[in-house]
């Protein structure tokens, strides 16, 4: 099974593949912000990914961020699968997580 690990800090989690990324960051007991419930309507989801490989941004992701001023360079963690093993991280971790 893919571990996600989320950084600062060394929280991992081991999820079974095609689970969606906010519900393995809650999984790791972490905040993710989706006041949209996981429909792409806030944009409030913005991760960083710092290693593992993901499926390219889709434009209705690239519309959801630009709408919300969301970064270019964030993708949104309600739409993202986990396929393999993968590491990110989100403004709002502390270093302890």
């Amino acid at each position: 099974m893919p571990v996600v690990r989320c950084k600062p800090g060394e929280v991992a989690v081991e999820v079974p593949r095609g689970t969606l990324l906010t519900d393995a960051i809650r999984a790791a007991g972490l905040p993710i912000a989706t006041a949209c419930g996981d429909d792409l309507v806030c944009g409030r989801c913005g991760v960083r990914i710092l290693r593992g490989a993901v499926a390219r941004e889709k434009l209705v992701e690239r519309e959801a961020k630009r709408r919300n001023r969301v970064p270019h360079e964030l993708r949104l963690a309600c739409v993202i699968r986990v396929r393999g093993d993968l590491e990110v991280s989100a403004d709002y971790w502390g270093p302890g997580n």
